[in-house]
């Protein structure tokens, strides 16, 4: 399957007259719970020559593809991707901190990464992750029956915020990495454990989920809506410095 997208990218390159910089798995893959039947989701950055950025009229950003029922390429224009990156935005850290990588340019990694802990926002990714876990949360005291996917979600999201307010960095992207070292109670880790083999093997729904995991969820998430932890402040990175970035990265050949 690799050569086949590594194929798919190619084209993309030369129907856009881009150059791929940096490629990973997104998605499921990239958290460690496929299903059988689960899309290969690819995210991409790419750049264009320097005229291309040479002009006043807005150009589009993003390449969007599909190459037949199972593949989905999504990529971002460099320019927008280090503006959201400046922002903090909490899909742009993912990408660059996964770990099934396609693509890497060592020229845009290295100006790139050594941003990415002076741009990191605790506070920014917090409340994405927070605001993510309270619409799942609703959804998943709606249904009778609990969705595997959704209940993966909810727990991705509550961890994220669990791992932030306690170390202030950006959490692991591989779902196993995080639930083993956030999780303290070997009962939920097993149950835990029990609903990532349900979505790996196609299972989509629990019929039946103990109610230990339920209770966890609700604490957690009563915390959660309770407290509003306090975050280091933090100076950031000077705008020079991801501009400079940009445009040493740009004006490449």
């Amino acid at each position: 399957m690799k050569v086949h997208i590594l194929a798919e990218l190619k084209k993309l390159e030369q129907k856009h007259e881009v150059e791929i910089l940096f490629a990973v798995q997104a998605g499921s893959r990239a958290w460690g719970f496929p299903s059988p039947d689960s899309d290969f989701d690819i995210r991409f950055i790419y750049k264009h020559h320097l005229n291309w950025y040479l002009t006043l009229n807005k150009k589009r950003d993003v390449i969007e593809s599909k190459a037949g029922k199972e593949l989905e390429l999504s990529g971002w224009d460099l320019k927008k991707a280090m503006v959201l990156l400046k922002k903090s935005n909490p899909s742009m850290l993912e990408w660059l901190q996964t770990e099934d990588r396609l693509i890497v340019d060592k020229y845009f990694c290295t100006k790139i990464f050594s941003l990415q802990k002076e741009i990191f926002s605790p506070s920014s990714c917090y409340h994405h992750y927070l605001n993510m876990s309270k619409t799942n949360w609703q959804k998943w005291q709606r249904d009778s029956v609990k969705s595997v996917k959704l209940t993966l979600h909810l727990l991705r999201g509550l961890l994220c915020c669990l791992w932030i307010k306690e170390h202030e960095s950006f959490p692991p992207v591989p779902f196993n990495h995080l639930y083993h070292q956030m999780v303290h109670d070997q009962k939920i880790k097993e149950e835990i454990q029990r609903v990532v083999e349900l979505k790996k093997s196609g299972e989509q729904k629990i019929e039946e989920t103990a109610g230990f995991l339920y209770s966890f969820l609700d604490l957690q998430m009563k915390k959660l809506s309770e407290e509003s932890p306090q975050f280091k402040e933090r100076q950031g990175i000077p705008s020079e410095s991801v501009d400079q970035a940009f445009r040493e990265l740009v004006m490449r050949e």
